[in-house]
């Protein structure tokens, strides 16, 4: 925490000090984190049980303290330090059972992209860029479900059995995770006045993560029986308002 306050400081400092110059301005913008559902298949092989896992939409948040530098009057460079918070929530299914919870991603990225000028008034900006990702946590919570009329096992008619198991979790997932993970990403931006003398910006900006899921382990002794696959790696949607200070 001490890490992120004291990031945000130092990019506030140091644009103080380079503000005169015109071409430089600070920027700071917040927003919710959408994410994207996808559905991963787990192995390429005939398992019993057809492993998968399906993320759909959560919020998440983001606040990005940026620099941004004019090169001329129809392009500029972005470059910010912020904290975001990517959820998802999570069914993992093999066989009988099923993991159903919430997964929650923090992270501080470090993005740097292009923009150009597109509209006659100049209030639209399209960009496009990268962004490095440095892993702060990763936790998953839920309760995993058991249906015991898909056990052959067990006998239907044993009132034990009527109904489900359901038990909670709470993991630390962090080990699934890269530490330091890369992605890219497309912006659109608009310019926009809070007061005659405070400009600021709305931003809608689509994320690809690249590497920020471990991969399995081919080495294992099951990868000489079964064809693992690797969980789809995560998109995101920035939605946000922003303010030229």
């Amino acid at each position: 925490m001490k890490q992120r306050i004291l990031l945000i400081f130092m990019i506030g400092f140091l644009t103080k000090i380079y503000s005169q110059d015109k071409k430089i301005n600070f920027e700071l913008s917040v927003g919710p984190t959408l994410s994207v559902p996808k559905t991963s298949e787990l192995t390429n092989t005939n398992v019993d049980g057809s492993p998968e896992i399906k993320s759909s939409i959560n919020i998440g948040a983001f606040i990005l303290p940026s620099v941004n530098y004019s090169l001329n009057e129809k392009s500029s460079l972005d470059f910010g330090i912020g904290f975001y918070l990517d959820r998802f929530s999570i069914e993992d299914k093999i066989g009988a059972v099923t993991n159903k919870g919430n997964r929650s991603i923090s992270q501080i990225q470090t993005p740097i992209n292009f923009n150009f000028q597109f509209s006659q008034d100049k209030s639209y900006q399209f960009g496009i860029g990268g962004f490095a990702s440095f892993l702060i946590s990763a936790k998953e919570k839920g309760e995993t479900i058991t249906d015991f009329s898909q056990i052959d096992i067990i006998d239907p008619n044993d009132p034990t059995f009527n109904n489900n198991s359901t038990v909670n979790y709470d993991n630390n997932i962090k080990d699934n995770y890269n530490s330091v993970s890369f992605g890219a990403f497309i912006q659109l931006k608009k310019s926009i006045s809070f007061s005659s003398d405070k400009k600021g910006f709305i931003l809608i900006r689509i994320n690809q993560y690249f590497n920020s899921i471990k991969n399995n382990d081919s080495d294992s002794d099951l990868s000489q029986y079964i064809d693992f696959k690797n969980e789809k790696e995560p998109t995101t949607v920035n939605l946000g308002i922003g303010i030229i200070l």
